[in-house]
């Protein structure tokens, strides 16, 4: 598959979860987002911040009147349309084009511009197996022009593949849609988050992994994670480089980390929660 042809796929996917993203602005519409990690730095000038938030707060304050949106969506919304609008302005004028009109205000409907660039990149890989055919059959003194005019556009097609990438991750991380990497809020029973970072224990170092989330969807999806009827293979994985439990508590090993495939999930949350309750007991 080409790279225009897999910008296609991904300006479709972003275009048919829009309404989504959409809707997710309003307050009573329920989000769900990936909680981050946080070094014990980044987490101590956080703390720092809310303080001097909580310090300096005032009736008129920014944040005491809650607004009607959310506001972060919103900064989602119209860098999404942003991108939309570039990939189709950019495009249009790689093909020789009229240039749509820009959007009427940060916050339109990208889908015009999703779908106008699809049409330009139809065209744009068409134009680019006529030219690679036309630079392999002439000769060097005849080619110059053609393989520059090639290389220009394979240039263009690759940022588009590029921006349409990043839109992907944008949206997918906004719904809720990526769980591949989530950090477990939870405290390795064997190894108790003990790591270089934090002598004392404590480290969060469980994550959820798709094992073959890096390769190519057989059906012709940018994205196999998101495909119904492609195999996955998700496992939670303890990425502390020390922890090595006795092999009657791994279910398989990745990259050297132990790791718990999905059928032993919940086997694996009775031995957190009676590590839990030992812990209790004990003090």
């Amino acid at each position: 598959m080409t790279l225009a042809r897999r910008a296609i796929e991904d300006l479709r996917w972003v275009a048919a979860y829009w309404p989504d993203l959409a809707a997710s602005r309003l307050p009573d519409v329920i989000q769900t987002w990936r909680t981050g990690t946080l070094t014990a730095e980044a987490r101590e000038e956080r703390d720092a911040l809310a303080r001097v938030e909580r310090y300096e707060r005032a009736e008129d304050a920014p944040g005491q009147t809650p607004a009607p949106v959310k506001v972060a969506v919103l900064d989602i919304l119209s860098g999404v349309l942003a991108d939309a609008y570039a990939l189709a302005f950019h495009l249009a004028q790689a093909a020789y084009c009229p240039v749509m009109e820009p959007p009427s205000t940060a916050f339109a409907d990208a889908r015009p511009y999703l779908a106008r660039s699809v049409a330009l990149l139809y065209a744009l890989d068409d134009a680019e197996r006529i030219l690679d055919g036309l630079t392999r059959s002439r000769t060097a003194d005849d080619s110059s022009a053609t393989t520059s005019e090639a290389h220009r556009l394979s240039e263009t097609l690759a940022w588009a593949y590029r921006t349409t990438r990043r839109m992907i991750g944008i949206v997918a991380s906004a719904l809720g849609l990526l769980y591949d990497g989530q950090a477990l809020d939870v405290e390795c029973p064997w190894c108790r988050g003990v790591t270089p970072q934090t002598p004392a224990g404590g480290a969060r170092t469980w994550r959820v992994r798709d094992l073959l989330g890096t390769k190519a969807c057989s059906h012709g999806h940018p994205d196999r994670r998101f495909c119904d009827r492609c195999p996955q293979q998700v496992v939670i994985v303890c990425e502390n480089d020390t922890c090595e439990p006795e092999s009657k508590y791994v279910g398989t090993w990745w990259r050297g980390h132990p790791c718990w495939p999905v059928t032993e999930w919940e086997w694996l949350a009775k031995q957190v929660r009676n590590d839990a309750q030992m812990s209790a007991n004990s003090h």
